[in-house]
């Protein structure tokens, strides 16, 4: 029985995805969760996982190529019946050849050229015809042969980690990863590692590829010269978010409600958690409003909802996206159910989350689903901004930095730490009172921030 394997949407904005390398071959045995290709996003470079088991019988999309999400880009074969080797239907003219192979025969390789290059004739366009496997190809297909290695390899044949963006720059700027340290979680090397290497290395001039047909990456930014200056061409993630964030401002009402919230209590509470030596991940403030938001949200679930053609969806999941910031851009990953977990977990699963964002390799489902979104610019001394909604979302959360205020407590002036927070909502589906009723939520329980622990 045939499978399809087609293109994911791995992210809420996703409309189509190329193929940068394929981690599995024509043949192989393909178990469900195994990473069978790098796919590149509007967002990021990300790993695909099967879903399905069986045999690897056809490759449909080769790697450099594009196609939409729900495209087919290969074929899983439950009983190795039916393998196919051949080149994209998109860049090939020629009918392709099914070969028909015996079930025990799984362990076979993808042919380095399409079989319809092969110095046979190719059957009539209409209809497919199944050759059979010569005697001497079947041994030679039942000899045990190496699995590819998706790592990178040194020169001494060590393998090291690194995203496919990381492989990227250091084949552009002819950098041996094997002379990188890696920052990145089990020594990983991320963009920062690269860049700081270029830095510290002298100039090397630039070279062109010599194969023709190879895919050339997008570089983030491509100065041109103006005779005003330079102009600097957007990088997909940039193209994405230039878009994106027109649009909300054009098809969504926006309108903002802004309070100051007492951080006080929260600084304290969060002193003493990084003083335990029980409390193994770094709570920041951060885990504080997602914690605060996602109970809020439970508590006023209009806020948890987004603009249908004829009304409101509310979701049954409370999905919070985080604004994580990148070089070129941002990028938002999503913390799933926020209403389960708690102000620990948050901070756990907050913080892998975010480091798999920056350093390129976000998981399957990191960039999709979120039902809420929260941008803090509290890193910066930054009092008071407004976020734009992130469609199709209903409402976002702008955070400013905490600082020290004098505030008015039993008519006595005293120092506070305090935090302004702005909330942009949607007034198609939300009112100023029920956004505002919700700010007050969420300033109540980081006021009293005890809660959050329970």
């Amino acid at each position: 029985m045939a499978i399809e394997i087609v293109m994911p949407k791995l992210s809420d904005t996703m409309e189509e995805g190329k193929i940068l390398k394929w981690l599995k071959n024509v043949g192989d045995k393909i178990e469900m969760g195994d990473i069978i290709a790098e796919v590149e996003t509007d967002k990021a470079d990300m790993e695909m996982e099967a879903l399905d088991a069986g045999i690897l019988a056809e490759i449909r999309v080769r790697e450099g190529e594009s196609i939409a999400v729900g495209g087919v880009i290969a074929i899983l074969s439950e009983d190795g019946v039916g393998v196919t080797v051949g080149a994209s239907p998109s860049k090939s003219e020629g009918v392709k050849l099914a070969v028909s192979v015996p079930p025990s025969v799984v362990e076979v390789e993808e042919k380095e050229k399409p079989i319809a290059e092969a110095p046979m004739p190719l059957p009539q366009a209409s209809g497919v015809q199944a050759l059979p496997i010569p005697e001497r190809k079947v041994r030679e297909l039942r000899e045990p042969r190496p699995r590819r290695e998706s790592h990178e390899a040194t020169g001494d044949g060590e393998r090291v980690l690194a995203s496919p963006l990381v492989k990227r720059m250091a084949e552009e700027h002819h950098i041996d990863l094997g002379q990188v340290s890696g920052s990145g979680p089990n020594g990983r090397i991320i963009k920062q590692d690269i860049e700081a290497y270029l830095a510290k290395a002298p100039a090397q001039p630039s070279s062109t590829r010599a194969s023709v047909g190879e895919p050339t990456p997008a570089p983030v930014v491509t100065p041109m010269v103006t005779s005003g200056g330079t102009k600097q061409t957007f990088s997909r993630m940039r193209a994405t978010i230039a878009k994106r964030m027109a649009d909300s401002m054009r098809e969504v009402p926006h309108f903002y409600v802004t309070c100051e919230v007492d951080m006080s209590e929260a600084v304290r509470l969060r002193t003493a958690l990084k003083a335990s030596d029980r409390v193994q991940s770094d709570v920041t403030y951060t885990h504080f409003l997602i914690k605060a938001v996602a109970i809020a949200l439970e508590r006023h679930p209009r806020l948890n909802a987004a603009f249908a053609e004829d009304g409101r969806e509310l979701k049954a999941e409370i999905n919070i996206g985080i604004a994580v910031s990148l070089e070129d851009g941002l990028i938002v990953p999503v913390l799933h159910h926020c209403n389960k977990l708690s102000l620990l977990d948050i901070a756990s699963q907050g913080n892998a989350l975010v480091e798999r964002a920056r350093s390129g390799k976000p998981a399957g489902d990191d960039l999709s689903g979120g039902t809420f979104t929260i941008s803090n610019m509290g890193m910066l001394p930054i009092e008071h901004f407004t976020a734009i909604i992130n469609q199709p979302q209903g409402a976002i959360l702008a955070v400013g930095a905490i600082k020290e205020r004098p505030v008015v407590r039993n008519g006595q002036v005293v120092i506070a730490h305090t935090m302004m927070v702005t909330l942009s909502s949607d007034h198609r589906i939300l009112d100023g009172v029920t956004s505002g009723q919700f700010l007050t939520e969420v300033k109540k329980l980081l006021e009293n921030p005890v809660g959050l622990m329970v």
